[in-house]
């Protein structure tokens, strides 16, 4: 029975060692990002329960690498990191899904942070900015409505959806509006003047 239980732990163990393949992939795409922090813990983490399961393996055959370690303490300790790495990788998960779907703040709190990431008064921007745009998805010809707090809350991080575009003593802002369109969702950079009026889009593109 115990011959089982090691196979059973070995197999378990080679599924980790494909998780850590696909962690150390997701590290390399988003360490240009400065995003991959919280998969190098995770990953440190699947490295270590990996250890416990090998020792686990192991102690079922009857060899005992580290005398003064128990499978009663090991097992308190894997369940001890096993739910930190359970809440790393909900957080993670929550941060993917915001940076998808957009964060849930009013339109008001978008307005304001709006406002001081392009340095306009809010006053302004609340006289100036309309309820709803319009623009039309040169991938599946739909016309896509939005509106600026929409487009802020599409994006936590408001530098990805909103860029100040500055030249010639001019002073535009782009914005990127995200829509569904076929099997996926795409954004679509669109121009605005100094009054926040639209005045013309790019070319569309996969997030």
């Amino acid at each position: 029975m115990l011959i089982i239980n090691a196979f059973i732990v070995v197999i378990s163990a080679l599924i980790l060692v494909g998780g850590l393949f696909v962690a150390f992939r997701i590290i390399r795409i988003l360490r240009n990002y400065n995003l991959g922090r919280p998969w190098i813990i995770l990953t440190t983490l699947i490295a270590f329960f990996l250890f416990g399961y090998m020792y686990t393996a192991l102690r079922f055959l009857g060899i005992n690498l580290v005398s003064g370690l128990s499978l009663e303490n090991l097992t308190t300790v894997i369940f001890f990191f096993g739910s930190i790495f359970v809440v790393t990788l909900s957080v993670v998960n929550l941060n993917l899904m915001k940076n998808v779907f957009g964060s849930g703040i009013s339109d008001t709190e978008a307005l304001n942070k709006f406002s001081q990431h392009i340095g306009m008064p809010i006053r302004k921007v609340r006289s100036l900015v309309k309820k709803n745009y319009a623009v039309k998805c040169d991938t599946c010809n739909m016309a896509v409505h939005y509106s600026i707090p929409n487009v802020v809350r599409a994006h936590p991080q408001i530098e990805r959806g909103v860029v100040v575009d500055k030249g010639m003593g001019i002073t535009s802002y782009r914005l990127y509006v995200r829509h569904f369109c076929g099997n996926g969702f795409r954004e679509i950079p669109v121009s605005h003047d100094h009054q926040l009026e639209y005045r013309a889009k790019r070319p569309s593109r996969l997030v």
